[in-house]
């Protein structure tokens, strides 16, 4: 028999099977929130925390596996070898995007990456929703996983962004100072230029005023800004992850043999895309941070040396 009839059998067999095998999946129950699975006293351990406990657990092993035996001249297939490489290629791409200021933003955002790429990638191992608790609500008995994955959960990609626009502040109060940074959101100088000359009695300038409610409208639009990447970051990643999930969970339901492997492998490029999305938005929003784009009459008097040293001389 060719090689194409032995491909077309086993094609064949997979597709009966798949309408006629005894042990298909479990109808889907597909929900928004995360399940708990265990109580702690008053705090709730829930299934997508669980996976990342195990995320955070398995990074921090490879970090101590990876530090174990440094040298200065590593062996050609040394564990050294393979962390190295991961570093520099997150590196070089920071230094691609922001230059000189990689190195400092460096373990924030390969942190964000190298937990969302771990945590989307654990969803995809066998067991991961489909290994779970039997219960019964609304007189219907479901599947309750005791593992998910913990970026299908709001609250973890919520946590995520708030942790990426946070850092993104300090980075800048670093890089421009306290004054420098705020006058993003608030024309410091503008109003001490009109409050000096009120004092002086020399009278308001209507365009020193129109130039001031100007500079508070732009302030508003710069503070609703870093608020929507709070959304625009959790929302996308959560939504991407999730659909995914449920994706996988109908496939599997529907045609469990074979059929699922084209998707599975399509879930395993998402994953790594969206962590890279992640970590490659955060670094462009640290760049902006820490440049400025200020009003020439509000930059820093630094100038250029502001921005590629922190003001505490670090």
């Amino acid at each position: 028999m060719k090689r194409k009839h032995v491909i077309l059998v086993i094609v064949l067999v997979a597709l009966v099977a798949n309408f006629f095998s005894p042990f298909r999946a479990q109808r889907p129950a597909i929900s928004l929130a995360p399940e708990i699975v265990a109580r702690i006293g008053p705090y709730k351990i829930t299934n997508t925390l669980l996976c990342g406990w195990i995320a955070v657990t398995l990074l921090a092993a490879l970090a101590f596996w990876g530090a174990r035996g440094l040298a200065d001249v590593p062996g050609a297939r040394s564990r050294q070898n393979v962390v190295e490489t991961i570093i520099e290629a997150l590196l070089n791409i920071l230094q691609n995007i922001v230059g000189a200021r990689a190195r400092s933003f460096f373990p924030v955002v390969a942190t964000l990456f190298l937990y969302i790429l771990t945590s989307n990638y654990l969803s995809l191992m066998p067991g991961f929703g489909s290994i779970g608790l039997w219960r019964v609500e609304g007189g219907r008995r479901i599947l309750v996983p005791l593992l998910r994955g913990a970026t299908s959960d709001l609250n973890t990609t919520l946590a995520l962004a708030i942790c990426s626009v946070a850092s993104s502040q300090v980075y800048g109060i670093r890089y421009l100072g306290l004054v420098g940074y705020g006058s993003r959101f608030v024309a410091i100088k503008r109003f001490v230029r009109f409050s000096r000359e009120l004092h002086a009695g020399e009278g308001m300038h209507v365009g020193l005023i129109l130039g001031g409610l100007l500079d508070v409208f732009v302030g508003f639009l710069e503070i609703f800004e870093e608020l929507t990447k709070i959304l625009s970051f959790s929302f996308r990643l959560f939504g991407n992850v999730f659909g995914g999930e449920v994706l996988l969970l109908v496939i599997a339901f529907l045609m469990p043999y074979v059929a699922s492997l084209p998707f599975l492998v399509l879930e395993l490029i998402t994953g790594f895309i969206q962590a890279f999305i992640f970590a490659v938005l955060s670094t462009a929003f640290f760049g902006r941070a820490t440049t400025g784009e200020l009003p020439e009459s509000d930059a820093p008097e630094t100038g250029a040396l502001a921005v590629e040293q922190p003001t505490n001389g670090q």
